[in-house]
């Protein structure tokens, strides 16, 4: 007798169909269908407030800054301030030694007493019809010129004193007692720290966008930072580099100090209303035209942009765009144009 061996599985659907019933699956028991779809986050477009700004270096400056130098020379013979003093206009720095003016202005005393009694003496005379008049003129000649001489010496003697020329802080003493003080020669640095302001230079690529009253904000590092206006826009371009001269004025309350280097933001552009995008959300196709995906009824297309200047992180754009688009924000990478997409929640 031969034996059949029937596989199992031919078995179990033997059995299924042998009693009266066709083979069948049980629809809870499938697994579920998959949502293929690729998931991306959108932003709208609304308007927003957009400000345009950039950046130029000056130095902080001002022009009352003086180097004090003595009238004529001499031995300074006292200093009566100390660097780091607030001195007003006119006051006393430092005095030189005035022996030898002293000394010549004692001759022209001596010298004067004796040109004026020998005038007066000339003059009774002259008026009696006795002399010349050659004599009396020369005497009137000698003696108002002694007269001249000491108003000389009386100027030197208070040039002797050295003053200072406005009120500020007197910054730094060059010279010390006993030393020879003589014209030309530094004796003094008085600085005035109420009227300082910023010198830069802008390139003429902004010299239509740029006027005087422009919002600005001066920056120095690890000193301060203060918002201003442009005082004054120069009227000549430099032909060796291109660029025009700005100053802006600088509050006194601020703590610079001049020839500090700063930082200079202008505000050229100040919209209250603008279409505005993430540079992040922007990409390049192999036309090199910049393109956005825009997501419509669960569809994505791509939309190309044009854009105009950007500040920060954000950029303007001039058209492609309508307000109130859905503009894919995350996910943008891992899509094509015309796919088909599931939005999250932000």
């Amino acid at each position: 007798m031969k034996r059949f061996v029937i596989p199992f599985s031919v078995a179990i659907l033997a059995v299924a169909t042998g009693c009266g019933g066709e083979a069948t699956v049980d629809a809870e028991s499938a697994p579920e269908a998959r949502d293929l779809r690729a998931s991306v986050t959108v932003m709208p477009v609304t308007p927003k407030p957009f400000v345009h700004q950039f950046a130029v270096q000056g130095n902080v400056e001002t022009d009352r800054n003086a180097t004090v130098t003595a009238e004529f020379s001499g031995l300074v013979e006292e200093i009566l301030v100390r660097e780091g003093d607030r001195v007003r206009e006119g006051q006393a720095l430092l005095r030189l030694n005035t022996d030898l003016v002293d000394r010549t202005e004692q001759e022209l005393l001596t010298q004067l007493d004796l040109a004026t009694n020998l005038f007066d003496r000339q003059t009774a005379l002259w008026e009696e019809g006795i002399g010349t008049e050659v004599d009396y003129l020369q005497l009137k000649a000698q003696k108002e010129g002694l007269e001249k001489s000491l108003e000389t010496l009386a100027e030197q003697r208070d040039m002797s004193v050295v003053r200072a020329p406005f009120s500020g802080i007197l910054d730094r003493v060059f010279v010390k007692q006993g030393e020879l003080a003589a014209p030309g020669v530094p004796v003094a640095r008085i600085v005035d720290l109420s009227n300082m302001y910023v010198r830069a230079m802008v390139s003429d690529h902004y010299a239509g966008r740029i006027g005087e009253g422009l919002p600005a904000e001066v920056v120095v590092a690890g000193v301060d930072t203060v918002a201003t206006r442009i005082g004054r826009v120069g009227s000549f371009i430099n032909p060796a580099n291109r660029t025009i001269e700005i100053t802006l004025p600088l509050p006194s309350a601020t703590r610079f100090l001049p020839n500090m280097f700063a930082n200079v933001w202008l505000q050229d552009v100040a919209l209250d209303s603008a279409m505005v995008l993430p540079n992040a959300l922007v990409q390049q196709d192999v036309e090199g035209r910049d393109f956005v995906y825009v997501v419509a009824e669960g569809m994505a297309t791509k939309r190309v942009v044009e854009l105009g200047m950007g500040s920060g992180d954000e950029v303007l754009v001039q058209s492609g765009l309508a307000w109130n688009d859905q503009v894919v924000e995350k996910g943008a990478s891992r899509i094509v144009d015309g796919e088909r997409v599931r939005i999250l929640e932000q």
